[in-house]
């Protein structure tokens, strides 16, 4: 905890910052740079959470924040290691599919989709019920037209709706249930019309039905065709595969009532892969900008409120979230099972993609509408070094969303989209530190701005 005399320590440090925006903090730009380089390199590997990269970065912060002085508000040290799902894989030659005898190739002619369920049936007739439509509230069903119950068969459904048909048809997901609860014991899915858009191949979680579920590609058809398909043998053994990523979390205590949350995630791509805008072949995405850039700014403000030998009237809680790229995974977790109590939070500032400055370009700040004091706060400030350009948008895809969900006002700093964004070309040569370290101390002006205005109402709008 630091003691000094608050507001006149205050009002130099306001006054100060005020007077010299526009010169550029050498000492800051040497740490901003050498955070950056490090987490940017490639020895990290591209941080995909799951990895020995993320694990390197991990440590990397948290040994930063343990050098910085600041307390650990992990769950385990500074670290909070939480599970998420990266995908389903198929067991070793368990998911298996033969028509009319002849075997056929995973992936190639078939696969399970979310939907499915584990099981395995042996030489069981195949019954076809066209698009297995049943909307009795337009008089109309597939079913009515069998001759026979589809109970006890493997049922056969063509995805494609019939220009014929003029009324919105069930879902994917009804059709399959009405299948089901007729007494369907698998599926076979397929479109009669191949620009027709199939169930995903790749997913995270496995929604079972209770019974196989296996879309067949139109390939399968130059072996079996389908309107001659009778029986079939198949099996499914899926699973989902569960890694674990790592949130770090440091602390400032003033012995404040509030809290203000400073973050950026420090995850990346890895090799490429999901959410890459990259086409050739496998390489390192370093992640310069997006997010090492807002991973350095948490560490370089954490330097600086823990060394400005004042004290201030909030706590601060600095977090470098993971998987934020797989979709807010790392927020979403803490939110759900803060490591400090959500009540006790004053607001959020949230940095993503801070280092492509260039001259002229101005600061985007995000989540305007999530309190009605952030622009007056903001405009009031003696600040003319860049330009400002203010959004009301408060649940933005970036860590500062899940707070505002649960009623914590919360800002988003960032300069941008570029070229470079997802692809290996994201590296630390293109980063601009003295206009990043000119970004950090307009937040430190902002922050200290705000520390005497006590707690900072959230707004909902009604119409987001």
């Amino acid at each position: 905890m630091k003691n000094t005399c608050f507001l006149f320590s205050l009002f130099l440090s306001l006054y100060g910052i005020a007077q010299d925006n526009d010169k550029v903090n050498k000492k800051a730009v040497k740490r901003l740079r050498s955070d950056l380089t490090i987490l940017a390199s490639d020895q990290m590997k591209g941080r995909e959470p799951g990895t020995m990269g993320e694990i390197k970065a991990r440590d990397y912060i948290s040994e930063r924040m343990k050098e910085i002085g600041l307390e650990p508000k992990g769950s385990n040290g500074f670290v909070q290691a939480f599970p998420y799902f990266e995908n389903v894989k198929q067991g070793a030659n368990q998911t298996k599919l033969s028509l009319n005898n002849k075997p056929m190739k995973l992936y190639q002619d078939f696969y399970p989709v979310s939907l499915s369920s584990n099981g395995m049936l042996s030489d069981v007739p195949v019954i076809s019920v066209l698009n297995g439509i049943h909307s009795p509230n337009f008089s109309y069903s597939d079913y009515d037209n069998l001759d026979i119950d589809v109970n006890g068969y493997i049922v056969q459904l063509d995805l494609y709706t019939p220009s014929t048909i003029d009324f919105e048809v069930p879902e994917l997901v009804s059709r399959v249930i009405e299948a089901r609860d007729r007494g369907a014991v698998a599926l076979l899915l397929y479109s009669s019309q191949k620009e027709f858009q199939l169930p995903a191949i790749n997913f995270k979680r496995i929604q079972s039905i209770g019974i196989p579920v296996l879309v067949l590609r139109n390939s399968i058809f130059t072996k079996v065709p389908a309107n001659f398909i009778e029986n079939a043998t198949l099996s499914v053994s899926q699973y989902e595969v569960t890694e674990m990523a790592h949130n770090v979390i440091g602390f400032i205590d003033n012995d404040a009532e509030t809290t203000v949350v400073i973050s950026g995630h420090y995850d990346h791509l890895g090799y490429g892969g999901e959410g890459s805008m990259y086409k050739g072949p496998r390489k390192i995405h370093n992640g310069a900008d997006d997010n090492a850039s807002g991973t350095a700014g948490v560490l370089e403000l954490a330097h600086y409120f823990k060394n400005n030998k004042i004290t201030e009237q909030n706590n601060f809680l600095f977090i470098a979230f993971s998987a934020e790229e797989k979709g807010l995974l790392g927020s979403n977790y803490f939110v759900k099972n803060p490591t400090f109590a959500l009540d006790k939070f004053n607001f959020v500032i949230n940095m993503d993609m801070i280092g492509r400055m260039e001259q002229g370009m101005p600061l985007t700040i995000e989540g305007i509408g999530s309190s009605l004091v952030w622009e007056p706060s903001i405009i009031g400030l003696a600040w003319q070094t860049f330009p400002l350009t203010l959004k009301s948008r408060e649940d933005g895809p970036s860590d500062h969303a899940p707070f505002y969900a649960v009623g914590i006002p919360a800002l988003h700093f960032w300069t941008g989209k570029h070229d470079d964004y997802h692809k290996p070309s994201d590296d630390v040569e293109k980063i601009n530190f003295e206009a990043e370290s000119k970004i950090i101390s307009f937040i430190e002006m902002f922050v200290m701005s705000m520390d005497e205005k006590g707690k900072v109402d959230i707004h909902k709008r009604e119409n987001k």
